[in-house]
């Protein structure tokens, strides 16, 4: 007598049927990130723009999604403060901003980032405020959200900023 799993067939089946679906999709057309358009629904909500710059092979990107952006501190002030754009330059989604369409990766060159990871941060102006580039970890990039979010970058450097803290604390 042999005996017929369901459980197990309607699993596999399901998990056929999701990667039919997976499969499909990454043959749709490419989707287009506009920076712009986030950039105003970031001043409608008070928040700036967090651009993450990566690749996927990136020991140091990996690195700091799995350690800097898990931080419970630094996941707050994101969500409260920022909205979190991934740029990918291994993706084939493209970009807008401003005059700009074209890949992420083109986008990257565009704005001469060579270097990986890097954080852009734009403003409600949709201008480029600060750009940081290499890995951080939890305290440097927490400082880092302050220092944007706080608009110190009007009035100092970041090196200014962190000793104004510093000084502060004394």
């Amino acid at each position: 007598m042999h005996i017929v799993n369901w459980n197990f067939m309607k699993k596999s089946k399901l998990k056929l049927l999701l990667l039919v679906f997976l499969f499909t999709f990454s043959f749709a057309k490419d989707s287009i990130v506009n920076i712009d358009q986030i950039s105003k629904e970031a001043k409608e909500q008070k928040k700036d723009v967090l651009i993450f710059f990566h690749m996927t092979y990136c020991p140091y990107c990996v690195r700091m999604i799995d350690n800097t952006f898990s931080d419970k501190v630094a996941k707050k002030k994101m969500e409260k403060d920022f909205i979190f754009v991934d740029v990918n330059i291994d993706d084939k989604d493209k970009i807008s901003y401003k005059e700009f369409k074209g890949s992420k990766k083109e986008f990257s060159k565009k704005l001469s980032i060579s270097f990986y990871p890097t954080v852009v941060f734009i403003d409600g102006s949709n201008e480029i405020v600060y750009a940081l580039k290499g890995y951080r970890g939890i305290d440097t990039f927490n400082h880092v959200l302050d220092y944007i979010k706080t608009k110190a970058y009007l009035q100092t450097d970041f090196a200014g900023f962190l000793d104004d803290m510093e000084f502060s604390k004394n």
